[in-house]
């Protein structure tokens, strides 16, 4: 599917939302499940996605770093580059765009730079500005309108167990938001076309009124 149209598709399914919905259901867990159902359309991750999995990432890669861990700060970053390709692939928005190229410049000085190495002393101020780049990325790819991004079809390295944070796992296309209510997703009109207003409400009931007696002659 077409970038721009999935990126009309989810400005009129969000409209639709507040409008059918009220604005006090119209909340961000009726928004993921949007863009859910625009991920299963598509049949891929979406770009808030792979922002998640980019921040848990970078969780990992900090961590690895506080111990020293060579080898898991080598896995990491086995794992990111090809995520920071296909998003370099992607009609990302531009700002997006230029952290991804800076967070890849980044890890690919890294991955130059570890083999041999037993301790990371030598490049510690190079992995700390490319945590940095990737808050901001995952910052930047939040706060902009969901787009398909598909993630890379071969396995990625496994990732060594790292104390105190969690192994990140690649998130799964059309999987259902964690925590979503079962929100019915409206509609969507095809592009060019009009999003439906609401149905007027049902007119209030009328009590049956007995008729009045009739005086006898």
């Amino acid at each position: 599917m077409n970038a721009r149209i999935v990126r009309f598709v989810a400005v009129v399914a969000s409209a639709a939302v507040v409008s059918v919905m009220g604005a006090g259901l119209a909340n961000a867990s009726a928004a993921d499940r949007v863009e859910s159902q625009i991920a299963t359309a598509t049949g891929q991750t979406s770009t808030h996605d792979v922002a998640g999995y980019l921040g848990q990432l970078r969780d990992y890669l900090g961590a690895a770093v506080s111990q020293n861990d060579v080898h898991a700060v080598d896995a990491a970053i086995q794992n990111l580059r090809p995520v920071l390709g296909v998003v370099g692939r992607s009609d990302v928005e531009r700002a997006a765009a230029v952290l991804n190229d800076r967070a890849d410049s980044q890890a690919a000085k890294v991955e130059r730079d570890l083999p041999g190495l037993t301790l990371l002393a030598p490049i510690t101020g190079l992995v700390t500005s490319l945590l940095t780049t990737l808050l901001d990325l995952v910052t930047s790819l939040l706060g902009s309108l969901p787009l398909p991004v598909p993630l890379p079809d071969l396995p990625l390295p496994s990732l060594p167990g790292v104390p105190g944070v969690p192994t990140p796992e690649l998130p799964t296309p059309g999987a259902p938001v964690p925590g979503a209510p079962d929100v019915p997703v409206p509609d969507v009109p095809a592009p060019g076309g009009v999003v439906p207003a609401p149905a007027p409400p049902a007119p209030p009931a009328v009590p049956d009124v007995p008729p009045a007696p009739v005086p006898a002659p």
